[in-house]
């Protein structure tokens, strides 16, 4: 009588220039658990010391919002404590403000000082292209070199939500906020990440309190 379906997301593949399935596997987006975060960790494993991390943040909406700056600060204990303190780590970010920033932003001053740098969209951080040959990534504020290059691509609900003619124009799965219940298909439930922004944070915390209720 009732359909409940978990899509999760996927990625819009060429949502930047030149980055597809064939460039994640050097230029890795590390966005699901797996291959992608093992070449991830291979990578900063392998870098020489005063390497330059660029990680690239896309425009809302996508899988857990203050991610791609709590990488950040996971790759910059890494490379402090395994003697790599004189690499930097550069975000080039589609938006003008993330999710508790001035927390983080304190956080980067007082913990890696100098190490972190953060690069809005205002000021032409959102990348535009990448080459994952000459390991190379583009924006309007310049054209970067990367030891390692974790590209966050643009994000949508998951290609079974596509398919099944669930999700909207722009990807995502417009649902009843109270009761999940799709817009689109009467009796079928969509929950998880797949649904667009207002029904529910994607965040894993947001999904635990709210089940709960």
């Amino acid at each position: 009588d009732r359909l409940v379906v978990s899509p999760g997301i996927g990625f819009r593949w060429g949502g930047v220039a030149g980055y597809d399935q064939a460039a994640s596997e050097i230029m890795p987006h590390a966005w699901k658990g797996g291959p992608q975060t093992e070449l991830l960790m291979r990578q900063l494993a392998d870098m020489d010391d005063g390497g330059l991390v660029v990680i690239a943040a896309p425009e809302n909406p996508y899988r857990c919002p203050p991610a791609p700056y709590e990488r950040a600060c996971m790759i910059a204990h890494y490379l402090q404590t395994h003697g790599k303190g004189r690499s930097k780590i550069l975000i080039l970010d589609a938006k003008d403000k993330f999710t508790k920033q001035p927390l983080f932003e304190q956080g980067w001053r007082r913990f890696y000082p100098r190490m972190i740098e953060w690069i809005p969209g205002s000021k032409g951080g959102a990348v535009t292209e990448v080459d994952p040959k000459a390991m190379t990534v583009r924006a309007k504020a310049g054209e970067f070199k990367a030891a390692v290059a974790n590209i966050v691509p643009p994000q949508s609900a998951g290609r079974i939500a596509i398919d099944g003619g669930l999700a909207n124009s722009d990807g995502w799965c417009e649902v009843d906020a109270w009761t999940m219940q799709s817009r689109v298909h009467e009796g079928v439930h969509v929950v998880g990440d797949a649904c667009v922004p207002g029904a529910m944070p994607k965040s894993g915390f947001a999904a635990n309190s709210r089940a709960k209720n």
